[in-house]
């Protein structure tokens, strides 16, 4: 089996991106290869559905923030583990994470407003191990986050996927993931100010609570908090004080 190395490989012979007044990168400031972008903003509550690997929640989040990363997202893309029915760090077959992140779209190929930021196309390749933490058991996992993220929020092309996972066994399976990704040039991304309006709370159930009921608190004490969306810091951890103090009151333990 083949394995090609992760790879990310910068296009351009010079970094100094010139952004003139308004924030526009104009096609004849811009060097060979870079065009403008605009940021576009995602939020997406990701429930695994797997059948060979088992994730606790935590753990689920740390692999999707590390599978954002390698695909180009924002720097200050925040996953946060989702309520379970197990302690931190166990297995959970319930497994969920809320992803909340910003990925870059060509502005002559969006209507959405956001950000600019001058944007390249860059080669991904994704295999087992290659990023490390990555595993042959990561196989089902690979899967549905290139369906419901990567082809859905990201603009790539080039899409070359021999990826095969065979259900309750890694003998047989295969990652083998390579793509076009529109990323920030490095160093031209505009500066990302801390993301607190969506803090990772870790909700334990500590009335047994079934993992439905978990899901529905959650949901309710996040719509009582009010939206995240576009708060200042001070707003944003007045919200994370009532989503807490909800589920607490809901008899989860919070941390």
């Amino acid at each position: 089996m083949s394995r090609r190395p992760f790879l990310i490989v910068a296009a351009l012979a010079c970094l100094g991106v010139v952004i003139p007044r308004g924030g526009v990168v104009r096609a004849e400031e811009s060097p060979p290869g870079v065009e403008a972008g605009i940021w576009q903003k995602h939020q997406y509550r990701f429930q695994y559905m797997g059948f060979t690997s088992t994730y606790s929640c935590d753990g689920l989040a740390d692999q999707l923030q590390r599978l954002l990363k390698l695909a180009g997202a924002r720097a200050d893309a925040k996953v946060s583990a989702g309520a379970c029915s197990t302690s931190y760090g166990q297995p959970d077959k319930f497994a969920n994470a809320t992803l909340v992140f910003y990925s870059l779209a060509p502005a002559a190929t969006t209507t959405t407003p956001g950000e600019p930021a001058p944007g390249q196309w860059i080669k991904v390749g994704l295999a087992a191990r290659h990023p490390l933490g990555l595993e042959t058991g990561d196989c089902e996992l690979v899967e549905q986050f290139r369906d419901t993220v990567l082809k859905k929020m990201f603009t790539i092309r080039s899409l070359d996927d021999n990826t095969r996972c065979v259900p309750f066994q890694q003998s047989g399976s295969l990652i083998s993931l390579h793509f076009d990704v529109f990323i920030a040039v490095p160093g031209a991304a505009p500066a990302a100010p801390a993301a607190s309006a969506n803090p990772p709370l870790f909700a334990y159930p500590a009335r047994g609570q079934s993992a439905q009921q978990q899901a529905s608190d959650r949901t309710e004490c996040e719509s009582s908090a009010g939206s995240p969306a576009g708060l200042s810091d001070a707003a944003a951890e007045a919200r994370a004080g009532a989503l807490r103090a909800c589920l607490v009151s809901r008899g989860y333990t919070v941390r």
